[in-house]
C-alpha cells in the first residue's frame, strides 16, 4: 500500500499538504525571477520540478533544442524507462545537496533540492548537458550504448541532436549548482515566511482533523459536524486549519479522498465507479473533477498509462 503522509520530526506532513507548498513554490514570482535570471545568465534552460508532480516524472518542454536529444530518446518505450529509471536514481540522491550524473546517452543533469520544513518540495534542474563538444567517438559509443537499450538511432540522429545540446564543463556545472543551492535556500527561507506556520508546529487541532479523515475519508465529513466533534466552532476549525496548511479542510478531505482513489487505481482492476463510491465521492463526475484537479489527469487516463507500462 502506498503511503499518503511522510513522518518527520514527530509529525505527519500528508501527501496533499506537501502537494499544497509544492504548488505554491511554484507560484511565487521570487521562484519564477530567479529562474529566468539564471537560465539568462547560464545561457541554459534551468526549471523547477514539484517532488511531487502528478506526472511522476519530468518531461522536458516542447522538444525543441537543447533538449531534443532528451525527447527524441524518450519517444519510444526502451528510451522512456531508462530516462524514468535514471531521473528516479537522481532525484533519490539530491535530497541533502545537489547531485549531477550523465546518462547513456551521455547528457548530463543537475538536480538542486528545495527543502522547505525538512521536506524537499522540489528541484531546480538544468537538462540535456553535454560535457564537452562532441566527437566521432563519442558520437558512435551513444549511439552503440542507445543501441543495446533498443533504441534505433541513426548515425545522423545522435550527431544533429546532441549537437543541439548546450556544453557546460564539470567546473561550471558544479558552478551553477552552487548558484541554484544559494537561491533554493533563498526561495525557501520566502516561502517558510508565506507560511502561517511551519508544518513542525501543527497545532492539535489540525493533528486531530487530520486523524479523522484519514480513519474516515469513505464517510460523509462535513466541516460544522467534525468541529461538533472537536468542541470546536466550524469557523475556528476551518480558520486554523487553513491557517497551518493553506488549504481549505474541505478542498484537504476531497484531495485526500482523490490520493486514496489513486491508490486503488494502481493496485488492481476495481471498476472506478466502486472506486469513487469507496473512498466517499457523492457521484463520478464529482470524482473525476477533483481526480483531474488535484492530479491533472482524469482516472481513465492513469488506468490507461498503467497498462500502457505493464504491457511494455
Amino acid at each position: 500500500m502506498a503511503r499518503v503522509g511522510v513522518t518527520f520530526e514527530g509529525k505527519t506532513m500528508p501527501f496533499v499538504i506537501r502537494q499544497a507548498l509544492a504548488s505554491r513554490l511554484s507560484a511565487m514570482p521570487e521562484l519564477t525571477r530567479f529562474l529566468a535570471d539564471v537560465s539568462l545568465v547560464a545561457g541554459v534552460p534551468v526549471r523547477f520540478w514539484p517532488a511531487l508532480s502528478s506526472r511522476g516524472d519530468a518531461s522536458e518542454g516542447d522538444g525543441r533544442e537543447p533538449e531534443a536529444f532528451c525527447m527524441r530518446v524518450r519517444s519510444e518505450a526502451p528510451g522512456c524507462r531508462m530516462c524514468v529509471s535514471f531521473r528516479q536514481k537522481l532525484r533519490e540522491q539530491a535530497v541533502q545537496a545537489p547531485a549531477m550524473a550523465s546518462c547513456d546517452a551521455g547528457l548530463w543533469e543537475l538536480l538542486v533540492p528545495v527543502t522547505v520544513a525538512g521536506q524537499v518540495a522540489g528541484h531546480f534542474v538544468v537538462a540535456g548537458l553535454l560535457d564537452a563538444p562532441g566527437t566521432t567517438p563519442a558520437h558512435n559509443r551513444v549511439r552503440h550504448l542507445l543501441a543495446r537499450r533498443g533504441l534505433g538511432l541513426t548515425a545522423d540522429d545522435v550527431v544533429r541532436l546532441r549537437g543541439l545540446a548546450p556544453v557546460l564543463d564539470a567546473g561550471r556545472r558544479e558552478a551553477l549548482g552552487r548558484v541554484l543551492q544559494a537561491g533554493a535556500e533563498r526561495i525557501a527561507r520566502a516561502i517558510t515566511e508565506h507560511l502561517a506556520n511551519a508544518p513542525e508546529a501543527v497545532p492539535p487541532l489540525v493533528e486531530r482533523a487530520f486523524k479523522i479523515v484519514h480513519a474516515e475519508f469513505a464517510r460523509p465529513l462535513r466541516v460544522p459536524a467534525l468541529a461538533a466533534r472537536m468542541g470546536v466552532s466550524a469557523a475556528h476549525l476551518s480558520r486554523t486549519f487553513h491557517h497551518t496548511t493553506g488549504l481549505r479542510l474541505v478542498d484537504y478531505v476531497a484531495r485526500y479522498r482523490a490520493e486514496r482513489a489513486r491508490v486503488l487505481l494502481l493496485e488492481g482492476d476495481r471498476p472506478v465507479a466502486e472506486i469513487a463510491q469507496a473512498c466517499g465521492f457523492a457521484s463520478i463526475s464529482q470524482f473525476n473533477r477533483v481526480f483531474r484537479a488535484t492530479f491533472g489527469a482524469s482516472p481513465r487516463r492513469l488506468i490507461d498509462r498503467r497498462a500502457s507500462v505493464m504491457h511494455r
